[in-house]
């Protein structure tokens, strides 16, 4: 696993300008700032180090830590941001324990684990450690990866192919983020969190899922488009009934048969009103293409869950120009 170099990348917080005798009280007080509900302790009186680097990635951020061996605890604020992110950290050198929801693993480099912000957590630095943390939108995981809230502090390894793979795309995403615009760091973060299906974790998760759900899951992506989908239609694909289908989609994923129909037709949309692909359609072009039969119904979904009008979800992947 190769280190991360901040040299020539602006930071947030860098201690290495900081005279010796002030560092600990600038980091402790530095870190919080950053990260609302974040507490520092036991770090070390003349610490030799310490840089926070933050680079925007679409609706999300990646941050690259350089930290002295500390203790870390968290407790959920009372912003408007409460609970509405996952973090995927990455152990690019030395060591941590992540601890949450009663559950706790120890990582080595290369090793990566999530945690949701939703939940207090604890973090304890062994030694000298760098960590590249990718802030991601829960409802954007949670969307394709339901099971993963199971998988808070939990260890993915790095030996994994599917977990190096991993990293070594957030180690390319942390170089060129400054230099993408906003259409491709929304790009970026779509494709990093298709990544995590490859980990070792995940893979694990979703092959414990019902083979019934998978199909089904696989029948509904290939029929999303089709606007008279239904419930009825997924379930008689599988030689199955409607009612056995649901019990076996909520059992696994939480969701019925048409919640995961509409869940992946508006999580569709979304990206594609953030896709330049798309940039010359319509929203009632995209709302169609998805299997939306009324745009003005699409448009009232689409706020409910996204807490946005499609056309303020578009804007906000447009470049400002000057």
């Amino acid at each position: 696993m190769e280190t991360v170099n901040l040299e020539g990348l602006s930071s947030l917080v860098d201690l290495s300008g900081i005279e010796r005798a002030k560092r600990a009280d600038t980091w402790a007080g530095a870190a919080p700032a950053v990260f609302p509900g974040l507490s520092i302790h036991s770090i070390e009186a003349n610490p030799n180090l310490g840089a926070i680097l933050q680079r925007r990635v679409g609706p999300g951020a990646l941050f690259a830590i350089s930290s002295a061996p500390a203790e870390v605890s968290y407790a959920p604020s009372s912003s408007g941001e409460i609970g509405q992110f996952l973090t995927m950290m990455l152990q690019a050198e030395g060591a941590t324990i992540a601890s949450q929801r009663q559950r706790q693993c120890e990582l080595s480099t290369g090793d990566i684990c999530f945690i949701d912000e939703r939940y207090p957590f604890r973090l304890s630095g062994q030694e000298y450690s760098q960590l590249l943390l990718l802030r991601m939108p829960r409802a954007l995981v949670m969307s394709r990866f339901p099971e993963i809230e199971h998988l808070v502090a939990t260890l993915i390894p790095g030996r994994d192919p599917g977990t190096s793979l991993l990293a070594h795309t957030l180690l390319h995403l942390l170089r060129v983020a400054g230099d993408l615009r906003e259409a491709q760091q929304h790009a970026a973060m779509n494709a990093v969190i298709h990544l995590l299906g490859a980990t070792s974790g995940l893979a694990v998760e979703l092959e414990n899922v019902h083979w019934r759900v998978q199909k089904a899951l696989d029948f509904i992506e290939l029929n999303l488009s089709i606007p008279g989908l239904t419930a009825e239609q997924v379930a008689q694909a599988q030689h199955i009934s409607r009612r056995r289908l649901d019990q076996l989609m909520r059992d696994a994923l939480g969701l019925s048969i048409t919640g995961q129909i509409w869940n992946r037709r508006l999580q569709r949309a979304a990206d594609d009103l953030r896709d330049a692909r798309w940039a010359g359609a319509s929203i009632s072009q995209i709302a169609f293409a998805n299997g939306f039969e009324d745009p003005a119904h699409f448009a009232r979904a689409f706020k409910r869950r996204f807490e946005m009008t499609p056309g303020q979800w578009r804007a906000l992947a447009r470049p400002v120009t000057h």
